[in-house]
Order: structure tokens, then sequence, then C-alpha cells
């Protein structure tokens, strides 16, 4: 059994993810997004993000999407259990920035 991200943290310590966060924010994203590509572009001058939590997210469930998925159908059934708990987690991130304001901010 391959091992799965259990939490947000795992997500984001994974051994690919840089790799496809460097990928998908790469140059594609000039003509995949280009809104997000400008203000991702502006924010470096700052130090900043520039993505906002929205996307953020949305980025995270697609890299944990893309890992479930790139498992064989055996290892999907006993993993789904925990590629459902980490949708969860990252469901509960975005009720608490949607609650608060926050979902559609850009990052500092």
């Amino acid at each position: 059994m391959k091992k799965f991200p259990k939490t947000i943290d795992d997500l984001l310590n994974h051994p690919q993810f840089d790799s496809f966060i460097g990928s998908k924010l790469g140059n594609d994203l000039f003509t995949d997004d280009p809104e997000r590509a400008e203000r991702i572009n502006d924010a470096a001058e700052d130090g900043s993000d520039g993505s906002t939590h929205y996307e953020t997210l949305n980025d995270w469930r697609e890299f944990a999407d893309m890992l479930f998925s790139s498992l064989s159908w055996d290892e999907r059934e006993e993993i789904e259990p925990a590629h459902d708990a980490l949708l969860a987690e990252i469901d509960a991130c975005e009720a608490w920035h949607e609650k608060n304001g926050s979902l559609h901010e850009m990052i500092g």
C-alpha cells in the first residue's frame, strides 16, 4: 500500500507537492489563468503569494485527487477513507475562510 497524506500538513510536505505546484504555477499559468499569473507575478515583488485562499485550496484538492487517481483500484479502495478525510479537512478550511470573509482575498 502506498502512503497517502492524512492531513493538510502531510499533503504540503509530500515529496511530489513542490513539483506539482511549480508545474501548476509555472509558465502555463499565463495561458491557463492569466489573471492569477499576473497577481502572483506582482505579489512576488513584495514577497507575497498572490493566490487567493480559494485558489490555493483548489490546488490542494487537485493534488490530493491526482495522488488518489494515480493509485490502482485496489489501493484506492483501501486509501479512500484517508482521501475523504483529507478532502473534508480542506473543505473545513474553506468553510472557515468563507465564514471569515477571506476566501477570495490574496494570501499575504
